[in-house]
């Protein structure tokens, strides 16, 4: 378990004070009278404070707006559903917008892979550059064969080619998350994180900015958003105008830009309002559950005190691998590839005059394993590449070093101390009814 940080005792007041003068100074500067703020509301404890901050300084006359994503766990929605009630004046209540994948999109996608997954591809970079995948719509071929045992094995059911399986997933379950992953064809990850433009910043831009400003106001969002979270944020401006929209009506405002976690917590109690009750189940952030970036530690808790979100999940896996061409390629582990050379070896040639002779000889002097598919230049052949299978698609990507893995991979390496080679037997045992804070507010 982390430390916990002390929460120091804030002038809170003061700081209120502060964010309300800068936020008078920054309309008066930008010209801008009369405007329509809007608050960015995840359910999370920095968006939580700008929402009673909004609250103090606005006297109620703002919006606060959650995007729910499809996959938030139930007491976050909860939370935002009821924290009006909480507010000392009340005030708005949190308006939920949710991103929508219409059959339609579905359809033009059915229709595209229908045509590409026809053909043969061939693999542009990477490890297996070179590599020519066979078509994923036939039955009568080896790969095909392989390929329905591996599918029967992950439990898909029978279909007699990729494309097949492909089709039957690809249809609209009316929950964001998902039906953003299917039409992907994959989840996001890393530096891919086409989720939080798809489901939070798209959907409150066309929900709600948009129309404000098409109606002629001038809209400041404020945002949650602090600079010790990391460099980037960081180097945040604390107000200027959006670069999304050239009407330049739209402006952000990031009120706790300058402040601690221990100064959000502490405007809570200053309120009495209670943050979201998962800060106090393990949880070090609020917003996706499971989020693609979760925590070692925290991938633990939700382990072992939200089960069903594990499983959750699990069954997306499944569905969104089926709408993967490269996971039905690299579920059988073995093809027959064409036209590529299977270098398995680099040797460095150094000429030098032999002493004897006196005659120039090449030398082999070092070797080194190489990259398939970099030398195409060699005589091309039909080959069989034997590579390791995958076992489906992790939602959360690979980790500890586990490649085409499931979540619950991901599960197992979080119960392991440094390295993940060994279980820790003290993350292996969390007590999922006791409270648990890295925040300290189990005191």
């Amino acid at each position: 378990m982390p430390e916990s940080p002390v929460i120091h005792v804030s002038d809170i007041s003061a700081k209120i004070k502060e964010v309300e003068q800068a936020f008078r100074r920054y309309l008066d500067e930008f010209g801008i009278n009369e405007p329509v703020n809007i608050i960015n509301n995840s359910g999370g404890k920095d968006s939580g404070a700008t929402d009673l901050l909004a609250m103090a300084i606005t006297g109620g006359a703002y919006r606060s707006v959650a995007a729910d994503t499809g996959n938030e766990h139930p007491m976050t929605i909860e939370h935002l559903k009821t924290l009006h009630e909480q507010r000392p004046d009340k005030g708005p209540v949190v308006e939920i917008v949710s991103a929508d994948y219409p059959e339609e999109m579905f359809a033009k996608r059915r229709e595209a892979i229908s045509k590409g997954w026809r053909k043969k591809q061939m693999v542009r970079a990477g490890s297996y550059r070179g590599i020519l995948m066979p078509s994923l719509s036939r039955a009568d071929t080896k790969f095909a064969e392989n390929w329905r045992s591996a599918a029967k094995a992950m439990g898909w059911g029978d279909y007699d080619t990729p494309l097949d399986a492909a089709l039957s997933a690809l249809h609209r379950t009316g929950n964001p998350f998902l039906d953003m992953a299917l039409t992907h064809g994959g989840f996001p990850l890393g530096r891919q994180r086409f989720c939080t433009d798809e489901l939070k910043m798209k959907v409150v831009l066309d929900r709600v900015l948009t129309p404000l400003i098409e109606a002629g106001c001038d809209v400041v969002q404020w945002s949650g958003v602090r600079g010790d979270e990391s460099d980037k944020r960081a180097g945040y401006t604390r107000f200027e105008e959006d670069r999304r929209d050239d009407s330049g009506q739209l402006y952000n405002f990031l009120p706790i830009h300058q402040w601690t976690a221990a100064d959000v917590f502490a405007l809570y109690r200053h309120f009495g309002v209670k943050p979201n009750p998962l800060y106090s189940q393990g949880m070090g952030r609020v917003g996706c559950m499971p989020c693609i970036l979760v925590k070692k530690e925290e991938l633990a808790e939700i382990a072992a005190r939200f089960p069903s979100e594990i499983e959750r999940a699990a069954e997306w896996e499944l569905q969104v691998a089926k709408t993967s061409r490269w996971i039905h390629w690299m579920i059988v582990g073995h093809v027959n590839r064409r036209q590529f050379k299977p270098v398995q070896r680099q040797i460095r040639i150094t000429p030098h005059l032999d002493e004897d002779s006196g005659e120039e000889v090449n030398t082999a002097t070092d070797s080194r394993p190489a990259r398939l598919g970099i030398n195409t230049r060699l005589p091309h052949r039909d080959y069989e590449l034997e590579v390791e299978a995958y076992q489906g698609t992790s939602m959360l990507g690979p980790r500890g070093g586990v490649i085409g893995g499931s979540v619950h991979d991901a599960v197992d390496w979080s119960k392991t101390g440094r390295g993940g080679k060994v279980y820790d037997l003290v993350t292996a045992s969390i007590n999922a009814e006791s409270c648990s804070s890295k925040y300290g507010l189990c005191e």
